[in-house]
């Protein structure tokens, strides 16, 4: 929890600095799209706002934008003269006082303090990790492996994923396990009415339902190469778009990602994607062996 909590300090700050850089110099982004790299904001520090950057040296602002992006020279004189060039192009139009600046030195130096100690805690979950693996029976390991199987979920998503849920004995069905994420649909009585129009319920783990909020955004993701994350999930969800708005068909991917986890962790086995029509098959071997 201390990591998500870190997380969005973090990201509350850096809005704080776009809406700076934006008064400061609005086309700075055309320079270093992202204005958190390194390099970035080591520009933005020495040097806030267009005037600082035409009165700055050229070779030591060269050095500077080298040194932190670590690339090379022709790279980074080619990103001082767009940099020169857009600073020539904003400078009558910057809104500079000596507050802006002030809070954009204080803004750089908590984005640095905060991404240093997201770092201090990744650090501690691996050594956590690494000390369950030294043991006979490295049984936080291997879980943490098996849940990794599933697309989208990393090592991070894993760790809160366990911590969150802690004894996965008092899940006896899936059904309790979706409940516990607050993804169990919330029924409006009064009376002898019944709501028909029912939202999900969000009684359990907020950290649950955020990191399965991304996991399932994964799922549904294509590759740079237009290949499928997961093609089941997402033509799961393609299907529920037909009939339901959008969030409803995420809510359903949701709801299939808690019952592959539940499934992964009560017969301790890894993954494996198949199609509806193959896990039919498998059902109907069982059923036949039986």
């Amino acid at each position: 929890r201390q990591y998500y909590k870190l997380s969005d300090e973090l990201t509350a700050y850096k809005n704080r600095l776009t809406g700076i850089v934006d008064q400061l110099m609005l086309n700075f982004k055309d320079v270093f799209p992202n204005i958190f790299s390194k390099a970035a904001l080591a520009v933005l520090e020495k040097y806030p706002t267009p005037a600082h950057i035409l009165k700055a040296n050229r070779n030591k602002l060269i050095a500077l934008i080298q040194k932190n992006s670590r690339r090379s020279l022709k790279w980074s004189t080619a990103k001082y003269n767009l940099l020169v060039s857009k600073a020539r192009e904003f400078a009558p139009l910057t809104v500079h006082n000596s507050s802006n600046v002030a809070m954009l030195g204080v803004y750089i130096s908590m984005i640095r303090t905060l991404e240093d100690n997201l770092a201090k805690v990744l650090k501690t979950i691996h050594l956590l990790i690494a000390e369950d693996m030294a043991k006979d029976m490295p049984m936080l390991a291997l879980t943490l492996e098996l849940l990794q199987s599933l697309p989208g979920i990393g090592l991070l998503t894993a760790a809160t994923i366990l911590a969150e849920i802690g004894d996965f004995s008092a899940f006896s069905k899936p059904g309790k396990l979706v409940a516990y994420f607050g993804i169990d649909p919330s029924v409006m009585q009064s009376g002898e009415f019944t709501g028909t129009r029912n939202k999900m319920s969000k009684r359990g783990s907020r950290l649950l339902r955020r990191v399965l909020f991304t996991t399932a955004l994964a799922n549904i993701r294509t590759k740079r190469n237009k290949e499928a994350c997961n093609p089941v999930l997402l033509e799961f969800y393609k299907q529920k778009c037909q009939s339901k708005p959008k969030k409803v068909a995420l809510g359903a991917v949701m709801r299939k990602i808690i019952i592959y986890i539940f499934a992964v962790l009560r017969d301790r086995k890894p993954y494996q994607l198949r199609s509806p029509q193959e896990h039919a098959q498998m059902l109907a071997a069982k059923h036949i062996a039986a």
